[in-house]
């Protein structure tokens, strides 16, 4: 029988985090670690790319608030 994944968070140091990864939620789409649900967030984990992801997601914003801004109609 297979072993069953454990976090990622601080693997090759002696603080590792000893805790089952967890499925799905526990996968990080920006630096593909796997962590448990203490360490699944990115700030959690001190992922290398949280700085990458706060610049998409600002950018993001930022083009929706532009779409959906309203212009107020002068001289009615």
């Amino acid at each position: 029988m297979a072993r069953k994944p454990t976090c990622d968070y601080k693997k090759d140091t002696v603080d590792k985090c000893t805790g089952l990864a967890q499925r799905i939620v526990g996968d990080c789409g920006f630096c593909g670690g796997h962590f448990c649900s203490k360490h699944r967030l990115l700030e959690s984990h001190m992922c290398p790319n949280l700085e990458d992801c706060k610049k998409e997601s600002h950018e993001q914003n930022a083009s929706k608030l532009i779409s959906e801004r309203t212009v107020a109609i002068k001289g009615v």
